[in-house]
């Protein structure tokens, strides 16, 4: 888990709550990440700094401690592995995670009831965020990609005409170990083998 300073948007006052054994408190509240340092992301989708994420959860007070059921929203700006192209779309993360009551009680940093009766949410939301981050982004599940000959865009190259724009690169390279099954047709016998 990170160390970061607290950020107030996501942060609940349990008290009411605490005082009630098997109550329920409704939270909707939006955090804007802004250009935080290091960015929350990876190398090919990052958060979007001028978007809010958004937190919808239930928090119930059970015998264990609080657990938290909801789910984080936010905007990403992503690269498509295949073709580079740069684009945005929405990121989804269920949340379920158990708050202690004590911070010497909770198993991981950060989830856990401080001071003040304050529960601290912000980690729970980074963390979800975070392995929800796609691995291998597609800006279109049919992307053609990149020709690895000329590096030419091959969505373009789909979408224009024929006559207009054309890399000739159409065909995959044949991998030298499998050039012999090439002059095979179904039905045929290899030379060497009459």
């Amino acid at each position: 888990m990170t160390n970061h300073p607290t950020s107030p948007e996501l942060v609940v006052n349990v008290r009411e709550l605490l005082r009630s054994p098997g109550g329920r408190k409704h939270v909707d509240t939006t955090w804007s990440p802004g250009d935080q340092e290091p960015p929350l992301g990876s190398p090919v989708a990052r958060l979007d700094p001028a978007t809010p994420v958004r937190l919808v959860a239930d928090i119930d007070n059970v015998v264990e401690g609080l657990l938290v059921t909801g789910v984080v929203t936010a905007t990403i700006n992503a690269s498509c592995v295949r073709c580079l192209t740069e684009f945005t779309d929405t990121l989804r993360a269920d949340v379920r995670e158990l708050f202690a009551l004590q911070p010497d009680q909770a198993e991981d940093e950060g989830y856990a009831v401080v001071d003040g009766d304050r529960l601290p949410l912000d980690t729970m939301v980074r963390d979800a965020l975070v392995l929800a981050f796609p691995a291998a982004p597609l800006h279109a599940p049919d992307c053609a990609g990149l020709c690895p000959t000329c590096g030419a865009d091959r969505n373009k190259l789909l979408a224009a005409p024929s006559s207009a724009v054309d890399c000739g690169h159409d065909q995959a390279p044949t991998d030298p170990r499998w050039a012999a099954l090439a002059e095979l047709r179904p039905g045929q016998q290899r030379p060497d083998q009459n």
